[in-house]
C-alpha cells in the first residue's frame, strides 16, 4: 500500500472534532485478523445513520480518508463491492509488512465520533509496560487521577519504570495520535509533556536533550510567549504552549526503548 500522510495541522483540526466513542449504530468487528503476506484484506466499518465522513488510521499513524480510498486516490486500496452497512469499509489489495498492526476506523457524525480498532496480523500489540498504551510505535501513560507540577510530573513518570520520562513529542503524526487519544478519552484537557527551556531561556529542549520543534504546526499561534518555561499540550487543539512550571495539571509519560 502506498501511504500518504496528511499534514499535522489538518490532522489536529480533524481530531479536535472527536467527542464520544462507539454506540449501537456502529457496525464494526474488533476481532484480530490473521493474514498472509500478499493476500487481499477487507476491513469493514459502517453505521446505520447519516454521517459526515470517515477515516482509517493504521498503526504507523497514516490516515486515509475513506472518500479518497473509494475514489482510487490511494494505490493498493479500494472500495469493497458491498457497501451495505459498510459505508466506511476499505479493501487492501495486497497485505505487506507495513500494513500489520492496529487499524482504527473513525466515523464522524454531527458532534461526535464513533471509533473502532482491530489488529491485523499481530497478536501482541507491543512491549508496553502495564498502564502504558501503544500509540503508533510508542508507549504512553496518561495520568488523569491527580494534578502535578511539571517537575513533580516528571518525577512520577521516572518512578514508574527506569525507562520512562515525560513524553517527547517531536513528530507530526505522533502529536496527532497523542491528542486524538486525549480528545477521545480525557476530554481534551491540557497535559504536561517533556519539554522546557529551564536550561537556558528561549532554548527549548526535551528531557532526552533533543530540540523541541519550532513554529507551526507544533506551537500554538503566538507561542512561546514567555508565559512559562515548561511545555504542555494546550486545549482545545493540542498545540505546544509554554506554561508556568508550577501550575498543576495532567501529564503524559513515555516508555523509553534503548
Amino acid at each position: 500500500v502506498k501511504v500518504v500522510n496528511m499534514t499535522c495541522g489538518l490532522i489536529i483540526i480533524l481530531l479536535s472534532l472527536v467527542s464520544a466513542l462507539a454506540e449501537a449504530s456502529f457496525i464494526f468487528d474488533t476481532a484480530d485478523v490473521a493474514v498472509t503476506t500478499g493476500e487481499t484484506l477487507e476491513l469493514k466499518c459502517g453505521v446505520k445513520q447519516d454521517f459526515r465522513y470517515c477515516v482509517w488510521e493504521n498503526e504507523k499513524g497514516y490516515i486515509y480518508q475513506v472518500e479518497d480510498v473509494h475514489a482510487g486516490v490511494h494505490a493498493g486500496m479500494r472500495a469493497p463491492e458491498d457497501l451495505t452497512d459498510n459505508q466506511c469499509g476499505v479493501v487492501i489489495d495486497s497485505i505487506g509488512a507495513q500494513d500489520l498492526g492496529a487499524w482504527t476506523c473513525k466515523v464522524h457524525l454531527a458532534g461526535r465520533t464513533l471509533v473502532g480498532s482491530r489488529n491485523v496480523g499481530k497478536t501482541n500489540m507491543g512491549p508496553c509496560d502495564e498502564s502504558f498504551v501503544l500509540l503508533g510505535q510508542e508507549c504512553y501513560y496518561f495520568h488523569e487521577s491527580s494534578h502535578k507540577s511539571w517537575q513533580d510530573a516528571r518525577e512520577y513518570c521516572r518512578s514508574m519504570t527506569t525507562l520512562a520520562d515525560l513524553a517527547v513529542v517531536d513528530e507530526c503524526h505522533e502529536l496527532a495520535l497523542i491528542w486524538d487519544h486525549v480528545i477521545m478519552y480525557h476530554n481534551a484537557t491540557w497535559h504536561w509533556i517533556g519539554g522546557s527551556d529551564l536550561g537556558q531561556e528561549g532554548y527549548w529542549y526535551f528531557v532526552d536533550a533533543s530540540p523541541v520543534p519550532v513554529g507551526t504546526p507544533f506551537w500554538r499561534p503566538g507561542n512561546p510567549s514567555d508565559d512559562g518555561n515548561c511545555l504542555d499540550l494546550s486545549e482545545p487543539y493540542g498545540y505546544f504552549n509554554d506554561y508556568d512550571c508550577e501550575k498543576t495539571g495532567h501529564f503524559i509519560c513515555q516508555q523509553i526503548f534503548l
